[in-house]
């Protein structure tokens, strides 16, 4: 029956070629079937002439051969006007064609059965080429290479690259191959690189510009850094690090996969404020800057972050490079893939943590913050067409599939599950295959039936709710929805103390004998390893907060406590006044520095989401003086005390704390010995001008002079008007936004964003909300992947009253035709005020 209906829709799209040159704007899903099965062999030469001056036009040429099965017309996607298509002709025959609705469609007179050429002369376009000044980097994931030049733009026609460009002579140039020849003028600089092994167009990626290299060599493993940061002893400190955890992770994956590198070399390109922590270009990895030149003294968190962030991109290497899903549905498999991978490299790295404490803090809440909402989306996501494969991106994906994941690898054993995937990649290896063909191989070394199992986690949305209870002589868990199969411990207290029990939810409930001595049902701590997901919940909801004192000598059973106690919250099964003094308590007595950085963070989140001005205000000395409790504390380390201070510059409101953080700002106070960088001190100055001192845009200014590096500068320069006191300067900065050349660079944008829309501010950002959302529809089609959710976060966080409640209600009702993923983008964002506002 399959079989048949996409027989029938390909013979249908024929049809539709045949009648009309124009094709559905996008790529969709048909159009993908089509191409794969008739194209194969496919071949770009790509050269591209980028001018010094930042807003002329970038001309350039491609040649494109492939080999075709059966004589039909092939639609081109290139997603630029008209006037941008300058020449074309195929298999060297001139031909009038013309781009509507993103595509040149190639009449099948013009083709051959077997080897075809296309050459086509035209203007690059600039959304995916990120232009700034004196540099540029293509950014193409998912669809976006067809915004640039002419291609087969999906992920299942992978394809070799033939790149050249000519830059300005003092700039370098880097790509997914090596740089073969390289020829100079008096003007300019012509780069060939050699050609690569085959890569999906998503993937096909390079920068050119001002940028400072460095270049590392141990033994056979080669690498080069090109960066723009004119801190040298930042450089210095970080670099050498930087290059080890490279070749180390590449070393681990080899081991573990039984594959070589599988590319032609590794480069890494640090680009400030790059719109992702990183992206995993095959032998060209793009990284935002700041995720690896670290600030002095960094915390463990924070190099733990930076060696978690390096192994992800480098195991792409191997999963989503080497081995592409077939379609972006599939775009999941590849992330979580990366995360598993990378866990496993980093964790033997620092052996003094408790990993298993991180994977669940990094993980489940993130998970929890979409799972929980109205807006949920399964791990694995239909998809129709790819101009909405940016959607399907978010915390689903990149947390929920690592816990699901971890969970199958616990039922099938680590090292069946590591065949497996030995098999998978070597079967697969420069081609495409989805989870389809994983779950397969899997199949074979589990007696446990994958299938269903993947049915209920990857194919099901949604986080159940866990039920304990006594029923006469046993503890009664169970499922009361989203049933998903799960492995977890529980703590039953006893009158010799806590007594440990698995729990295997493979039908959605399960039983445990009361022990002779058990002292009562509100003293039970589910999901104590924190290995289940969802909201344990006690049918009596008289909920105990003393419970945290007797896992004073439990990390994670502590954690897994404090993320359910955080969902019992959001739904309001814990008053926000007992909640917050609660968090406040916890964190003076907490002594792990990764469950104090979360408490910090649901501190804040409830301070600025769930309290209203004269909460905040009854409540500031208790902030204020729990944060300088945590600061203050030189028994703590500097680093581990960091957080705490920086929490503390973004939720003070009393006039004595503002006028200490000003005495900081000046640098005419310390704080007990913790080193503040530049970029803390712009942050402080940001923070203070928020707050509408009256000498907030002096402040400002002397910060901007302080400022040396050029693109530190031109950031500061960008994010100081949605800072200022001045209202109409704010509304000039919010207006210009509405033009989508405006928003770009996305970081920058989302910083202004969160100055413009704070807490602080609501009374006059309310009057924006309906604008802001109004753009969302446009933001989707003309900005990155993850900018859709950033924005409306970025939007939405500051408000927490029912008529912000009100004004996104009404805004989902009048747009009825806003797409089912925008709108769970929104859903998910929301969810927070429309809890806060219902708490009212």
């Amino acid at each position: 029956m399959k079989r048949k209906s996409t027989l029938f829709a390909l013979v249908a799209l024929l049809f539709l070629f045949a009648c009309k040159d124009e094709v559905e704007p996008g790529v969709s899903q048909q159009l993908a079937n089509l191409r794969k099965q008739n194209i194969s062999n496919v071949e770009y030469s790509i050269y591209l002439d980028i001018p010094e001056s930042e807003t002329a036009a970038i001309p350039g040429r491609i040649e494109l051969t492939f080999e075709l099965a059966e004589r039909i017309s092939i639609p081109i996607d290139f997603r630029n006007a008209d006037s941008c298509l300058l020449n074309i002709s195929v298999n060297y025959r001139q031909l009038r064609a013309r781009v509507a609705n993103g595509h040149i469609v190639i009449p099948k007179g013009y083709l051959y059965l077997g080897q075809n050429k296309i050459s086509i002369d035209f203007l690059a376009g600039k959304t995916s080429l990120n232009r700034k000044g004196d540099y540029l980097f293509s950014l193409l994931v998912p669809d976006r290479a067809s915004t640039v030049f002419p291609c087969f733009d999906q992920p299942n026609l992978k394809a070799s690259f033939n790149l050249t460009l000519q830059t300005p002579k003092d700039w370098v140039a880097v790509s997914n191959s090596p740089v073969i020849n390289k020829m100079e003028t008096e003007t300019s600089t012509l780069w060939i690189f050699d050609k690569n092994y085959p890569i999906s167009t998503y993937l096909f990626a390079f920068a050119a510009g001002k940028f400072r290299t460095i270049d590392y060599v141990r033994g056979s493993f080669k690498m080069t850094i090109y960066h723009r940061e004119t801190d040298t002893q930042k450089v210095a400190r970080n670099t050498p690090k930087v290059f080890e955890l490279h070749r180390s992770a590449i070393k681990w994956l080899e081991d573990y996969t039984n594959i070589n590198y599988p590319f032609q070399k590794l480069d890494v390109v640090l680009i400030p404020d790059f719109p992702y922590s990183g992206m995993e270009h095959p032998g060209a990895i793009f990284y935002r800057d700041s995720r690896i030149l670290l600030d002095e003294n960094p915390s463990v968190t924070q190099q733990l972050s930076q060696a978690n962030l390096i192994a992800h991109e480098v195991s792409h290497q191997w999963f989503g490079n080497l081995v592409t899903m077939h379609w972006f549905n599939d775009v999941w498999l590849k992330e979580v893939f990366a995360g598993l991978m990378a866990d496993k490299i980093v964790n033997p790295q620092y052996p003094k943590l408790n990993h298993q404490l991180s994977f669940v803090l990094s993980h489940y809440p993130r998970a929890y913050s979409v799972d929980r909402t109205g807006g949920t989306n399964p791990i694995h996501q239909n998809l129709d067409n790819l101009l909405l494969a940016g959607t399907l991106y978010g915390d689903i994906i990149y947390h929920k599939a690592p816990i699901a994941l971890q969970q199958l690898e616990l039922m099938m054993g680590s090292e069946k599950f590591r065949e497996g995937l030995q098999i998978y990649l070597k079967k697969y290896a420069y081609d495409n295959a989805g989870w389809n063909e994983l779950i397969e191989i899997f199949d074979t070394f589990s007696s446990d039936d994958i299938k269903l199992w993947s049915k209920r986690w990857i194919d099901t949305p949604g986080m159940p709710t866990i039920a304990v209870d006594k029923v006469s002589d046993v503890i009664y868990i169970n499922q009361i929805e989203n049933w998903l199969p799960m492995e977890f411990e529980i703590m039953v207290p006893t009158s010799a103390g806590y007594q440990t029990e698995k729990v295997s939810l493979s039908d959605g409930h399960s039983e445990i004998p009361i022990p002779e001595n058990f002292i009562g049902l509100k003293a039970i701590i589910p999901n104590s390893n924190g290995l289940g997901y969802g909201l344990f919940a006690s049918i009596d909801s008289d909920l105990t907060l003393l419970q945290l004192n007797e896992l004073a000598s439990n990390d994670l059973a502590r954690a897994s406590f404090l993320i359910n106690l955080h969902e019992l919250f959001l739904n309001h099964l814990v008053d926000t006044d007992t909640y917050f003094r609660f968090l406040a308590n916890a964190l003076s007595r907490e002594k792990d520095p990764q469950i104090r950085n979360y408490l910090l963070t649901n501190l804040e989140g409830v301070w600025w989401q769930f309290l209203d001005h004269t909460n905040r205000t009854i409540l500031s000395q208790t902030m204020e003086q729990t944060l300088a409790g945590i600061f203050n504390n030189q028994k703590i380390p500097a680093d581990e005390r960091k957080p705490a201070f920086l929490t503390y510059c973004k939720t003070s409101i009393s006039p004595e704390a503002i006028e200490f953080m000003e005495m900081v700002w000046a640098k005419k106070a310390q704080v007990n010995g913790i080193t503040l960088s530049e970029n803390d001190y712009i942050n402080l100055s940001l923070q203070l001008a928020v707050r509408d001192i009256h000498d907030a845009d002096s402040i400002l200014q002397v910060q901007e002079e302080r400022i040396q590096n050029a693109d530190r500068l031109a950031k500061f320069r960008f994010v100081k008007r949605a800072a200022t006191p001045n209202e109409a300067l704010r509304d000039d900065f919010f207006h210009s936004l509405l033009a989508a050349q405006n928003r770009r660079p996305e970081p920058w944008v989302a910083e202004g964003l969160r100055l413009f829309f704070h807490p602080l501010r609501a009374s006059h950002s309310i009057h924006y909300l309906n604008a802001a959302l109004n753009l969302l529809p446009e933001i989707q089609q003309t900005n990155d992947i993850f900018f859709p959710k950033i924005w409306l976060d970025a939007v939405l966080y500051g408000h927490n009253s029912t008529d912000a409640a009100k004004i996104v209600t009404k805004w989902i009702k009048e747009h009825p035709h806003l797409s089912p993923n925008l709108k769970g983008k929104l859903m998910q964002s929301a969810n927070l005020l429309f809890r806060a506002a219902g708490s009212k």
